[in-house]
C-alpha cells in the first residue's frame, strides 16, 4: 500500500516522500539538496509558483492512499495560501511599476524647472541685478498682527527693513530691491541675509515664521533615482522642498 498520504499535503508537501517511487518519473520537478528547483531555481514570478504548486499537488493526489485521503480542508487551505502569496507578489510588482513612473514623471518635471527661480526654505537673500528685485518669502503657522524682513549684511548689521502687507497665516512673500534703508544701492559681493520679527495679535499668541529664499536651478541631478535641483550655490534640494516656482 502506497505511504505517501502519511506525509500529505497538511504536512507541507514532503518532496522525499512522495516520490518514493510510487510517483511516476517526471511528474515532480526536480529537487535540489538546498530544497529549491534546479531546474527552475531562477523563477519568482507569481505564475511559477502556482504552476510549481499545482505540479506537486497533482502529484500528491495520485499517490494517496485511496483507504486514507487527503483532508480537503487541508487542501482548500493550501491553495488558498499559495493565492494569497501570488496575489500579493502581483501587486508588489504593479506598486513597483507605479514607482517607476512616477520617477519619471518627476524627473521630467525637475528638467523643466532648469533656469526657473524656486523659493525653498532658507534666509539668504541674492542680490539682484540692477533696476530688478529678488523675492523672498515667510511661512507663519498662524495669525499676525504684522511682520518685519530685516535685511542683514555680513556682518549681520540691519541695512533695510522691508514690512509685509496684510500677513496671513500661510506663504507671505516680499520683495527687495538690492538698497539699503535710504534707498542707496548696496554693495553687490555682500553676503545678504534676512530675519523676521513677529509682533503677535495678542499676548498668547505664539505665531512662528520660517524664512524662505529664492534661487535659480542651473541643473538636475539623481541621487538613487530621485531628481534633485541643483541651485546657484551649488546645494541640491528635492522637488519635495520647492514651496513655489517664478
Amino acid at each position: 500500500m502506497a505511504t505517501a498520504a502519511t506525509n500529505g499535503i497538511g504536512n507541507g508537501f514532503d518532496y522525499t516522500n512522495v516520490n518514493n517511487g510510487q510517483v511516476p518519473a517526471g511528474s515532480l520537478p526536480s529537487v535540489n539538496k538546498s530544497g529549491t528547483n534546479s531546474s527552475n531555481s531562477s523563477a519568482t514570478s507569481a505564475q511559477a509558483m502556482q504552476d510549481n504548486f499545482l505540479r506537486l499537488l497533482t502529484a500528491q493526489l495520485n499517490a494517496q492512499d485511496p483507504l486514507n485521503p487527503m483532508d480537503n480542508s487541508q487542501i482548500t487551505s493550501q491553495m488558498a495560501q499559495i493565492s494569497q502569496v501570488a496575489g500579493l507578489q502581483t501587486l508588489n510588482q504593479t506598486m513597483q511599476q507605479l514607482v517607476s513612473a512616477q520617477n519619471a514623471t518627476q524627473s521630467l518635471m525637475a528638467s523643466s524647472m532648469i533656469n526657473k527661480n524656486v523659493l525653498i526654505a532658507g534666509n539668504a537673500l541674492p542680490m539682484p541685478a540692477a533696476g530688478q528685485t529678488v523675492q523672498g518669502g515667510v511661512l507663519l503657522n498662524g495669525p499676525a498682527s504684522s511682520v518685519q524682513v530685516n535685511v542683514l549684511d555680513k556682518n549681520g548689521n540691519v541695512v533695510d527693513s522691508v514690512p509685509l502687507k496684510n500677513p496671513g497665516k500661510g506663504m507671505n512673500t516680499f520683495s527687495w530691491d538690492g538698497k539699503d534703508a535710504s534707498g542707496n544701492p548696496l554693495p553687490a559681493d555682500g553676503a545678504y541675509t534676512f530675519q523676521v520679527q513677529v509682533t503677535q495679535i495678542d499676548k498668547s499668541g505664539s505665531t512662528t515664521a520660517t524664512a524662505y529664499t529664492t534661487q535659480q536651478v542651473k541643473a538636475v541631478s539623481w541621487a538613487n533615482g530621485t531628481p534633485m535641483l541643483v541651485l546657484a550655490d551649488n546645494s541640491q534640494v528635492p522637488l519635495a522642498n520647492v514651496a513655489q516656482m517664478s
